[in-house]
């Protein structure tokens, strides 16, 4: 697989939902950052609207959050200690959890630095709300669904004027967004507006501390382009942050398959000739029963003409430590092989329909718009028809089937 190479364009400048709205045009499932947020406990204090906006005739992503009512929301944490405590202490994955502290870390150290205190005394204002809080998570979980190897980052665009903030009327850019952008490419715009946002700075200081520069940077042949759109309208240029991803999705991921649901996994495999096909049934069950996403096993030839099988194992990361004890311990094996990797999912329930022969339930796989693209009936309640019938599963089943075309629009 070629390297991911995440390309960086601020056309008219940075800030966390810009960000986070070309992450989501770039392809990032929604339903995988609601479910990060979720695990936040956000949900509880907003609601995400992404919408599609132009700005000076390009297309783009908008993100908003429309706050609930002040009764129904608990004060955002305010302190480095505080967001620590709520991101260690939910489900979030572990490397987006990483990555959303290490944002606030670069945060709290450049205003420390401004005003001459630490980072665990400062007090975070317009950047300790719910939606910061929801952008930095949102951008984490978007950087380990595409996983860049390279980051190339062209010239930042830099506003001038003043702000008023929590501190008072401050220069543009503010004193922290130069702190975070020391040693980062930028350009003077002579735009009187904030372009750069202290999240946006933070973010953008992160990723580039954490994944090495790609050669020849400024450079962006990314077949694959995200455009996130600012809250303001800018006469000068469009208000665009511009991503653009290579490698991976030349391997045929990213834009284009919005609709279906994506996550890492991970592949284990192994072969085995010293074990009795009743061990492997069990320990394929154990396995399962470990958190394994699917076990498979198929007849291989190994050294010395033996007769053996092939296992593998497909499944998450978190479960790694579980399933490779067990297939040390119950497999016989002496070693595996490891291979990371993603997978593609439908949205899938189980339903039950009333048909002419009794009830059925159906299993529906749905993408991530809703769309219907499966409904297969289950085999156990066919055969459970067909015997109380007294008639073949076949019949029974081709019955069923011809139904089902007309209760797919109620499903």
């Amino acid at each position: 697989m070629a390297e991911c190479v995440l390309y960086i364009e601020a056309l008219g400048g940075l800030s966390g939902d810009m960000f986070l709205g070309a992450f989501l045009d770039l392809g990032l499932p929604m339903a995988e950052l609601r479910t990060n947020l979720e695990k936040v406990g956000l949900e509880r204090f907003f609601s995400l609207h992404l919408s599609s906006v132009q700005k000076h005739g390009i297309a783009a992503r908008k993100v908003d959050f429309s706050a609930l009512p002040p009764a129904q929301v608990n004060p955002a944490p305010k302190t480095l200690g505080a967001v620590e405590a709520l991101l260690t202490g939910c489900a979030l994955p572990e490397p987006v959890a990483v990555f959303s502290l290490a944002v606030f870390r670069q945060l709290a150290a450049a205003e420390a630095e401004v005003h001459g205190s630490t980072p665990e005394r400062v007090h975070f204002h317009e950047v300790g709300d719910y939606d910061t809080l929801a952008d930095i998570v949102g951008v984490a979980t978007a950087l380990v669904w595409c996983r860049p190897d390279l980051v190339s980052l062209k010239p930042v665009p830099l506003g001038t004027g003043f702000v008023d903030c929590a501190h008072g009327r401050l220069p543009v850019p503010v004193p922290a967004v130069r702190k975070l952008l020391v040693g980062l490419p930028v350009v003077e715009s002579g735009i009187a507006a904030e372009l750069v946002t202290p999240t946006g700075a933070a973010l953008l200081k992160t990723i580039v501390e954490l994944f090495p520069a790609a050669p020849g940077a400024g450079v962006h042949p990314a077949p694959v382009w995200g455009y996130g759109a600012g809250q303001r309208d800018l006469v000068q240029r469009p208000n665009l942050l511009s991503l653009g991803l290579a490698g991976s999705v030349e391997d045929g991921e990213g834009k284009g398959l919005q609709a279906y649901r994506r996550e890492n996994c991970l592949t284990l495999e192994t072969a085995l000739d010293d074990l009795t096909p009743e061990k492997l049934a069990a320990l394929a069950e154990n396995l399962r029963s470990d958190g394994a996403l699917e076990v498979l096993s198929w007849p291989a030839v190994m050294k010395k003409g033996r007769l053996g099988v092939v296992l593998q194992v497909l499944l998450h990361e978190a479960d790694e430590a579980v399933i490779v004890a067990r297939l040390f311990s119950e497999g016989s094996t002496l070693g595996l092989r490891r291979r990371p990797g993603r997978r593609y999912l439908l949205e899938r329930e189980l339903e039950t329909f009333s048909t002419s022969l009794g009830p059925v339930r159906c299993k529906i796989a749905r993408d991530l718009n809703g769309n219907i693209l499966n409904l297969k009936p289950e085999h156990d309640d066919l055969a459970a028809l067909a015997g109380k019938l007294r008639r073949p599963l076949t019949r029974v089943e081709q019955q069923v089937l011809a139904e089902l075309p007309q209760m797919e629009s109620k499903a």
